[in-house]
Formats: structure tokens, sequence, C-alpha cells
């Protein structure tokens, strides 16, 4: 099945709602512009052939003292209005069109819309001379001979003849069906961008909703509510390591497909209802957020996945403009396209930045705030000069061994810690958030402290039991 097929039965299927389907490309009418940018171009005398051919010559550089000049196509005007042009390189002395690949036809053609647009021609630059100075004759002599009579030089003189001599000029072939494509195109992908900031919009205001009804479940003093933290800190961890639309490994590091993120939401679905089955419970209101939370997961993997079958289209659309037209279009103007937000941003990393910063300063992780020497809870945490955090316990072991670099950055910072370097305002944080975790640390703190004293009998001494 081809690709406009398979396309048009994705919009259709009812997985997306109908402003979203008006605002994809509409690939089928694009492609029915390409068919008359084909017809003007043949009534042009440039098929696809006589165009390769150009372009094989402009990128050879074989005989061609102007480089890439003699055939250009681009986009002219900014990112939001833009015109294609199509130009070739002429020869003042006559007009004529200054390639040696041409056929009769096509140069006549050429030929009567560079003397018809004689008072818009651009100069390009010098004209190269030979070695006894006068104006080199670059184009075949059998190529300007072959030139039907009334059409030579002769035959129609150029008055500017003489003052042109030095200089080349360029003469665009006005094409308005390449315009039309365009036109359309850029119209699209605007409309897509005006989707995209709606649906990000919608999508911050269900995050601060989710975010409140999180506030609501914390404020309460009751025991349950405690455990319903408890609860979703265990979501957040599980959401965290499922890494459903970006991984940091280092095999398949970076943004993950809509394909494949849509695999890793169902294992963390798959978790959750595991640990739901195993024991935690949640009361209304923190079942309310879960829902919310479940819904703009699967509101963004649909994004995603509109966003990449549009990605597609735009792709095998200008694929097909080339491949059809000879204009090598994509390789002219696809930066004055790719430059839609809709097409380059990365949506799930905005929406999940957004998550991450609205929902982890209600319900903060663990992982967030351990010391990376003992990987345990930074409890008591003393932040260096160079802004790094360690616990206490890390630290006092740093100093004694006579350590002045920070296991991170390397600074000189270890050995002038002082009690003054204790974060009282971090500490009075985690002791509110992590109790049980801050509990822990203080006990394993304690038996070190009694080891370093002591000796290693003493933890010897905590594992006897009374029969």
């Amino acid at each position: 099945m081809k690709f406009g097929q398979d396309y048009e039965a994705a919009l259709a299927r009812g997985e997306y709602p109908p402003n979203w389907v008006d605002s994809a490309i509409s690939y089928k009418k694009l492609k029915k512009c390409i068919k008359r940018v084909q017809r003007e171009l043949l009534g042009l005398g440039l098929d696809k052939d006589t165009l390769d051919a150009l372009w094989q010559h402009v990128d050879s550089g074989a005989g061609n003292p102007f480089g890439e000049g003699l055939l250009h196509y681009s986009l002219d005007g900014n990112d939001y209005s833009f015109t294609p042009r199509l130009t070739i390189v002429v020869d003042p002395r006559d007009g004529s069109p200054m390639d040696a690949w041409l056929s009769p036809e096509t140069r006549r053609n050429l030929l009567r819309l560079a003397r018809n647009s004689r008072a818009n021609v651009s100069t390009a630059r010098a004209w190269p001379e030979s070695v006894d100075g006068r104006a080199r004759d670059w184009a075949p002599a059998e190529t300007r001979g072959s030139e039907p009579e009334g059409d030579s030089a002769a035959a129609d003189p150029d008055p500017d003849q003489d003052q042109d001599q030095d200089q080349v000029q360029t003469v665009e072939i006005p094409l308005t069906s390449d315009s039309e494509f365009f036109q359309i195109l850029r119209r699209e992908l605007s409309d897509l961008d005006h989707l995209q900031e709606a649906e990000q919009t919608r999508l911050r205001e269900e995050i601060v909703k989710l975010g409140n009804e999180l506030r609501v479940v914390k404020a309460s003093k009751s025991k349950r509510s405690k455990e319903e933290v408890d609860a979703w800190r265990q979501i957040l961890e599980l959401y965290s390591d499922a890494e459903v639309f970006a991984s940091s490994h280092e095999v398949d590091a970076g943004a993950r497909d809509a394909a494949h993120a849509q695999k890793q939401f169902q294992e963390f679905s798959q978790a959750l209802s595991l640990q739901q089955r195993a024991g935690f419970k949640l009361g209304k209101g923190a079942t309310m957020a879960l829902d919310r939370f479940l819904r703009i997961n699967v509101k963004l993997l649909r994004l995603l996945r509109f966003q990449e079958i549009n990605r597609t289209a735009l792709h095998k659309i200008m694929k097909k403009f080339d491949k059809r037209t000879a204009l090598h279009a994509r390789s002219h103007v696809s930066t004055a396209l790719v430059k839609s937000p809709f097409i380059a941003q990365d949506l799930a990393k905005a929406t999940c930045f957004t998550i991450s910063e609205e929902i982890l300063k209600i319900i903060p992780q663990l992982n967030d705030y351990l010391c990376p020497i003992c990987f345990s809870i930074s409890y008591k945490p003393v932040r260096l000069r160079c802004k790094h955090v360690f616990c206490i316990r890390c630290l006092v072991v740093l100093q004694r061994e006579g350590r002045d670099h920070c296991p991170l950055c390397r600074e000189d910072v270890v050995l002038e810690a002082t009690s003054e370097n204790l974060d009282r305002e971090l500490m009075k944080f985690l002791k509110a958030n992590f109790k049980g975790a801050v509990k822990q640390k203080q006990r394993d703190n304690e038996i070190q402290a009694a080891i370093d004293r002591w000796g290693a009998q003493y933890e010897n001494a905590q594992k006897c039991t009374v029969m």
C-alpha cells in the first residue's frame, strides 16, 4: 500500500480529533500541485532528464567558469513568507542561456524568456577573461550555432551589449505552481505550529490541575494521606525508571519514537498494576490525580504519533517533489520548512520537563537527594564552596584522609569545610519529606561512629541476639 493511502487511513481512523485532522499536511493536494509544476516545466522544455543533466553539470563544475550560478533554485523571503525562484545564467551579449547541455528547443524557450525579461535581469559576476584580455566565449560554438534563424544575436542585437560585455546576468524562469505548492505547505506547517501551541497549553493546564490535586492529598494530616504520598512517590519512581519518552542509556540515549514510547508506557502501566495489587491503595483524591496523570501521558503519546506521521508526510512529499520535477528543492529550501516548531521540537521532552517541574516540587524523589559517595540520603547535608552536596559522614571521612579535592569537580574545597557549610534548609526539607530514610541514615551514622571509636568488634556485637 502506498504511503498516501496509509496516511489518509491513519487520519481517518478516528484516533485524532477533527481539528487535528484539519491541520494535517494535505498530501493529496500537494501531489496535484507537483503535477502542475511538471506540466509547467515541460512547457518550457525543462523535462526531468534535462534538469537532471543541468544539475549534474552544475554540481560537477566541469567546464563551468561560474560554478553553481548557472542554475539555482531557492526561496526568497523570510521563514513565514517566501517565494520560490528558479534562475539561470545568460550571456549578456545575446541573452542566450549559457549551458551546452540544453536541447535546441529548450534553448529557444529560455532565450525567449530571457529576452522578455531583459528589464529584470540581474548582474551575477564578472565575465572570465581569456589570456589576451577578451571575453571568453564559454558556450561551445556548436551550441551557439544551433540556435534557429531569427533568434541569433546578429538578428536581434542587444543595445546594452557593449557595456555588459564583461558581466554575466541571471534571468528568473517564471513558475506559478511551485509557488502554490510551497504556500500550501508553509500554511499547513503554520497551522500545525498553532495546533501544537494550543495542545501544549492544554497539557500545561492539565499538569497544573494534577499538581493542585496532589497538593490537596499532601496537605491532609491523616495517616492515609502519608500512605498516599508514599504511594505516589513509588508511582513517580516507576515512571522515571520506565523512561517512557526519553532514554538515558548509552545504547539508545535520547528521545524515543512513538512506537517505543508506547511500549515503555505499557511496561509502566503493567508495573503500576502489580504495585496496586501488592498492597498500596489510593483514596478518591489520589486516584483522580492518577487518572489525570495517565490521561496526560496518553494524549502526549497521541500527539507524538500525529507529529511523526506529519513529519513523514513532509519528507515524502518533498522527496516526491524532487523526484518528479528535478528542482532539487529539498537541498535548497528544506531549512525554510523544517524550522517549523511542530516538525523540529521535541514535544514529549518539553512536556515531561513541565511535569517534573510541577510534580517533583510537591512529591520529591529520594534519588534526587542521594550522597554521590555512599548513595544513601545526604543527611546531614554539607554544601561545599563548589556547591556540591555530600552527607556529613562521607565528608568527615574525606577530611580524615586529607583529601582536599571535591569528588565531583576536583576543586580544592573539602578541607576548608566547617559546620558553617551545613545546609540547614536542605536538612529540614529532607527530614520533612523522607522521615524513614533520615532515621535509617541517622542509625547507620551512629553505628559507624561507634565502630570508629570501639573498633570492628562493636559491629559484631550488634549482630548478637538473645535466645
